[in-house]
């Protein structure tokens, strides 16, 4: 199975424990790439199965799954 692509939004009474937040994201199945501290969001990628729990880590906000677009090169017949 395929990992889906995320971005978790940690709440804003959270931002100073977001690191630990991070390492339980990790703990939970989640392959972290990415942490902005400044805005408290969390990138990175997880089983589809695995999901739900995210949800459950206190601090965490909202889980949403990242959204991707292809453009056609600019030299196809498509544009």
């Amino acid at each position: 199975m395929s990992q889906v692509k995320i971005s978790v939004s940690v709440d804003n009474a959270y931002l100073s424990q977001i690191q630990q937040i991070s390492q339980q994201l990790q703990s939970s199945g989640m392959n972290v790439e990415q942490t902005l501290s400044s805005i408290g969001v969390i990138n990175g990628s997880i089983q589809p199965d695995r999901l739900n729990s995210l949800s459950q880590i206190d601090g965490v906000q909202n889980v949403e799954a990242q959204q991707g677009y292809q453009l056609n090169p600019p030299s196809s017949d498509l544009q």
